[in-house]
C-alpha cells in the first residue's frame, strides 16, 4: 500500500466542509436554487509527483524526466439545484528525454466521476468545488533510436519497452467561471460562451504496481497520477433559477 500523503487528506477535509455548508453559502446570495449545464475545453499544467522513478532512472544512467506536463482534456456537467454531476478527462504530456540510443517518453492519463456544489453565483460568476472519483495509469516508454532495417525489427524485435502502472484515483479541486451573454437584440439569455479557471490535486491513495504487456513487473518505483495542476477552461453553457 502505498504512503498516504497529508496534503490530500487536508484537501479532503476542505472539500468535505465546504460542500455540506455550501448551501448555507448559496442562501445569502440571488442564485440559490440553479439548474443547467456546462462543458468546457480544459488545458493547462499538471506537476507530477515522480521523484522515486526519476532516482531510479539516474541510478541506471538515464537522464530525469521533467515533473511538469501539459494537460490536455475536457469535461461536463449538470447543475441541479445548485449541485453540480458531471464526469471529466485528461491526457498528460510533454516529459521526454533522450539517454544514448534511447529515447524516453513519459505520459499519462486520467478521468473522473464529478460532483460539486455552485458555492456562489452572481448574475454571470460562479465558484464551485469538485471532487471526483475514478481511475487512471502513467505509461514509460523506453524506445531504441538507431535506424532499423524490417529484417533486422524481425532478428531482434524487443526494441521498445512500454511500462505502466495505474490505478484508483481521488481528485480535489476548486473552478470559477464567467458567462459571456450572447443574448441577442440585446435581450439577456440564460446561457453563453464560458470561460474560467480550476486548479486542484489528484490522488492516488494506493499505488499500482508496474506491468509491461500485462505481465507484473517488480522491484519499480512507487509511482501514482498525483499531483497538483492548473487549467484554462474555454466552453459553453448556462444556468437558471427554478
Amino acid at each position: 500500500m502505498g504512503k498516504i500523503k497529508i496534503l490530500p487528506i487536508l484537501i479532503l477535509f476542505a472539500v468535505a466542509i465546504i460542500i455540506p455548508n455550501a448551501r448555507m453559502f448559496a442562501q445569502e446570495n440571488e442564485e440559490a436554487g440553479l439548474y443547467g449545464g456546462k462543458g468546457y475545453f480544459m488545458f493547462g499544467w499538471n506537476k507530477l509527483n515522480i521523484g522515486e522513478l526519476n532516482t531510479q532512472l539516474a541510478a541506471k544512467g538515464y537522464p530525469q524526466l521533467s515533473d511538469n506536463l501539459f494537460s490536455f482534456g475536457g469535461g461536463g456537467f449538470g447543475i441541479i439545484n445548485n449541485f453540480l454531476l458531471g464526469g471529466e478527462g485528461h491526457g498528460l504530456y510533454g516529459a521526454t528525454a533522450i539517454s544514448g540510443n534511447y529515447n524516453l517518453s513519459l505520459t499519462a492519463g486520467y478521468g473522473f466521476f464529478d460532483i460539486g456544489y455552485v458555492v456562489f453565483s452572481s448574475e454571470a460568476v460562479s465558484i464551485f468545488p469538485i471532487i471526483g472519483i475514478g481511475g487512471g495509469g502513467i505509461t514509460l516508454d523506453i524506445t531504441n533510436r538507431n535506424a532499423l532495417t524490417f529484417d533486422e525489427i524481425l532478428d531482434d524485435p524487443g526494441r521498445m519497452s512500454k511500462l505502466s502502472a495505474g490505478g484508483f484515483l481521488m481528485n480535489f479541486s476548486i473552478g470559477a467561471d464567467y458567462i459571456i451573454d450572447m443574448g441577442n437584440n440585446g435581450k439577456k439569455s440564460n446561457g453563453g460562451l464560458a470561460v474560467g479557471i480550476i486548479a486542484g490535486y489528484t490522488f492516488a491513495p494506493m499505488k499500482g504496481q508496474w506491468q509491461m504487456n500485462q505481465v507484473t513487473v517488480s522491484g519499480g518505483p512507487e509511482v501514482g497520477v498525483d499531483g497538483f495542476y492548473i487549467r484554462l477552461m474555454i466552453g459553453g453553457g448556462g444556468m437558471k433559477n427554478k
